[in-house]
């Protein structure tokens, strides 16, 4: 029922709706949700962009499971795009597993949007070379483009690469998460070796520094609860 008018004690409320009271921090609610994944999923078009059109050509394994997924493409034939979706769900039940709740539907949704970002990419541009014709160039732009995806990330508590990870050898071998997450990226950079040749083993240990000092900035110089993702 609508009331013209409500008289409290000190109070009055004229045209009191209790409906329109009770439906009002559910409007909220659903506003900041969709503001949040919006915002999200422009952060991970901007990783997945970085990912494609410069990580991707330089073929540097810049410490990210992107950079994980170019190094397996070598050996499965798959596309990166489907390489990075079953890296990201084996890491995330393992993560559901080892680290229960701080996996949660943000990191799900950032954990899937990526691989699909680059699905998305490979349809529209296939077979893109380097943009810049230079390797050097490549990665740097990859480190300048995705620390704009990051910080966005981060300024909504998530971070990501190979934290899952990180976080497994913090929780079970006590070990440092700054210095889990240094020693997992760099695994991940030296790959290279695996099928390229020194300058690119270089290249992808260099970005793999520089992105931790963008990482470092954003993470460890704030005072925050963190969450996980997995770029």
């Amino acid at each position: 029922n609508v009331a013209d008018t409500v008289t409290l004690p000190g109070l009055t409320v004229t045209n009191y709706n209790p409906t329109e009271v009770c439906h009002e921090p559910f409007k909220q609610h659903i506003t900041e949700l969709i503001k949040e994944t919006l915002i999200l999923t422009a952060a991970m078009a901007i990783v997945a962009g970085a990912v494609y059109f410069f990580l991707l050509p330089s073929h540097a394994s810049v410490s990210s499971i992107s950079g994980l997924g170019i190094i397996l493409s070598n050996f499965v034939p798959l596309p990166l795009s489907a390489i990075t979706m079953i890296l990201n769900v084996l890491l995330l039940i393992i993560g559901f597993f080892t680290c229960g709740k701080e996996f949660g539907a943000k990191t799900v949704y950032t954990s899937i949007v990526l691989p699909l970002f680059l699905a998305l990419f490979e349809r529209i541009f296939p077979n893109i070379g380097s943009l810049t014709d230079s390797q050097e160039l490549d990665v740097l732009c990859y480190i300048l483009t995705v620390s704009i995806g990051l910080s966005i990330l981060l300024t909504a508590m998530l971070f990501g690469g190979l934290d899952i990870v990180a976080k497994i050898m913090n929780k079970y071998l006590h070990m440092d998460l700054g210095k889990a997450m240094s020693l997992s990226g760099m695994c991940v950079a030296l790959s290279a070796a695996l099928v390229y040749d020194k300058k690119t083993v270089v290249l992808s240990v260099l970005g793999t520094y520089f992105n931790g000092i963008i990482l470092d900035h954003f993470i460890f110089n704030h005072n925050v609860k963190r969450r996980v993702c997995i770029i």
